[in-house]
């Protein structure tokens, strides 16, 4: 007997199950098709040998918004994030290394190790990225344009680009130079220390798989700022149980 179903979503990885959620709520049906005999997609956690059990691709959390959070209730399941007391550790040889989180103060302790004026420089670059997280937090909840709805597609773009038309000039310089310039081109910019360039330069490539020096590699500075946990901004942690 062949079913009649709403919505067919092929995959179930974390990105498919929220949106199967929200179709489902919405009052479709809806049938997930996975291959895999484990669902989650990149947010699993398996046994790689017995009785030992690691998160096997996404392993720390900061991205997942807390409205999905909230709408899927998923703390009543057990979802608990402990944060992430240090970010990046990077070792420089036998007797040194950059320490970096842990809170501003602590991070420019660690800077001024290395150069008084990257210390004194760090509250203003936390300042620049967040103030672009900001204005794009309030646009991912919603829908892009669509080109072919005529008149009420220049009207939702407009809504969505006053967040951005509306910034000082300094902060759209920010965007712009987040969105085109290289991750180190943007660290320059701010900071004179090769190990503080370094630190923060593994965050434009994790994950990314280009060099620091590829045009648009800055962005991803922006997006390790971008999410949030347990209420604080910029914050990442480790869910309790794996991802």
């Amino acid at each position: 007997m062949t079913k009649k179903y709403d919505a067919l979503i092929i995959g179930g990885g974390h990105n498919g199950l929220v949106c199967a959620f929200y179709l489902a709520r919405a009052g479709l049906k809806v049938r997930i098709l996975e291959r895999r005999d484990v669902i989650g997609g990149a947010a699993v956690t398996e046994e790689f040998a017995p009785g030992f059990r690691n998160s096997v691709a996404s392993y720390t959390v900061s991205l997942l918004n807390p409205k999905v959070i909230s709408d899927m209730k998923l703390a009543d399941h057990g979802y608990r994030v402990i944060e992430r007391p240090v970010s990046n550790f990077l070792p420089l040889s036998d007797k040194d290394y950059i320490l970096m989180g842990g809170g501003l103060e602590r991070t420019q302790a660690e800077f001024r190790r290395f150069s008084a004026k990257d210390a004194d420089a760090l509250p203003a670059y936390y300042e620049a990225l967040e103030n672009v997280a900001d204005v794009l937090r309030s646009l991912s909840l919603q829908a892009p344009p669509n080109v072919g709805d005529g008149m009420k597609s220049l009207v939702d773009a407009v809504k969505q680009g006053w967040g951005l038309a509306g910034m000082p000039l300094n902060q759209q310089r920010d965007v712009l130079d987040l969105f085109v310039k290289s991750a180190t081109s943007f660290l320059d910019s701010w900071f004179e220390s090769d190990p503080v360039k370094a630190g923060f330069g593994f965050d434009a490539v994790v994950g990314n798989y280009a060099s620091p020096d590829t045009p648009g590699s800055a962005y991803v500075l922006l997006h390790h700022v971008f999410g949030e946990v347990n209420g604080k901004k910029g914050a990442w942690g480790h869910c309790v149980g794996g991802m």
